[in-house]
């Protein structure tokens, strides 16, 4: 089988970052407060192939994010199981960034939050974490940014390694003989 984009073992951290970055980017257009969602990362030449018309031609980047539903993100992380056409997925949140505790390693953390609330020294985030059936795993961070800044986005290797995991878990199979 040729290594390509339309086989999972060609799909690379480059295409899921460009995938993540469009999220945040949709996400962003819809402003703060919204709640967790999921996203199926399935291959465009796949849906333009199964289903034309779908995509526009101009819009044509490796992966179509298909929201799914999703009313409880624990939840879902725990009983999803994808079909073979998906090549990836990712979940996006709002989080508060906490500095470090004086007993901490120094590492500032994150709790997920559903209010907005935050203390002065915190700072409102969101994160969007994807994996590839494949391997390949990233998180990207924007923080909230006032009206006159520009919005940096971040990553990191441990960003996030708890929520990776729980969405690689969602491409593992039920039973060894599966």
């Amino acid at each position: 089988m040729p290594d390509n984009a339309t086989t999972p073992r060609g799909f690379s951290t480059d295409d899921l970052g460009s995938s993540l970055s469009e999220i945040m980017d949709h996400l962003d257009a819809g402003g703060w407060g919204q709640p967790p969602a999921v996203y199926a990362l399935v291959p465009t030449s796949l849906l333009v192939e199964r289903v034309p018309g779908v995509v526009a031609d101009h819009d044509r980047s490796v992966f179509t994010p298909v929201e799914e539903e999703c009313d409880d993100l624990d939840e879902f992380l725990a009983t999803a199981i994808w079909p073979a056409a998906v090549a990836g997925a990712a979940v996006a949140l709002e989080i508060v960034v906490t500095p470090p505790g004086p007993d901490d390693d120094g590492t500032p953390k994150y709790v997920v939050t559903e209010t907005g609330d935050h203390r002065p020294d915190e700072d409102v985030a969101r994160l969007v974490v994807g994996v590839l059936r494949n391997g390949p795993d990233l998180a990207l961070l924007r923080l909230r940014s006032e009206p006159d800044e520009v919005p940096e986005l971040r990553t990191h290797p441990q960003l996030a390694l708890e929520l990776r995991a729980a969405l690689h878990e969602t491409f593992a199979p039920d039973s060894p003989e599966s």
